[in-house]
């Protein structure tokens, strides 16, 4: 039988390849060669996440007791509107659509959090949306940074 430990980690697996995927796909959508590097750089870092998913899976580290640092959550995607699609995308755009995605992976893994019972598995989840809160700051601040740094 299949623990909630493992089940979890297939899931997080299977999410940074479906991203993975969606960068690469979304290459091909655009004329923008910013947004096309973005997504390129994008879909390198969900195969590097899903590496390191895998690689915990084979090595039962996920079991284990993490010390889990406060990322803080800096809200921006809140106040962002659009990003809703990848087609005909500038790099704005991609930015915009790669921190929603994100923030809806930290939801995702904090719903899972309350759903499932294994003690280890919430701290799978808890890891997965600190992981997931620390992708998510790195691309707001770059959007920040990028749209509204100081010249």
């Amino acid at each position: 039988m299949i623990d909630e430990v493992d089940e979890l980690l297939d899931t997080a697996i299977y999410k940074e390849i479906a991203s993975q995927a969606v960068y690469i796909a979304g290459q091909n959508k655009t004329e923008d060669p910013g947004a096309k590097t973005l997504m390129n750089e994008l879909a390198s870092e969900e195969l590097k996440h899903s590496r390191r998913l895998k690689g915990l899976k084979e090595r039962c580290l996920a079991k284990r007791d993490w010390h889990i640092k406060q990322v803080p959550d800096l809200k921006v995607s809140e106040y962002l509107t659009g990003g809703d699609t990848l087609e005909g995308a500038a790099l704005q755009d991609v930015l915009v659509f790669a921190i929603k995605r994100e923030q809806q992976s930290v939801e995702f893994y904090s719903r899972m959090m309350g759903a499932i019972r294994d003690e280890a598995a919430k701290r799978l989840c808890q890891r997965l949306v600190h992981e997931e809160l620390r992708h998510k700051m790195k691309l707001e601040i770059f959007y920040d940074d990028f749209f509204y740094g100081e010249d």
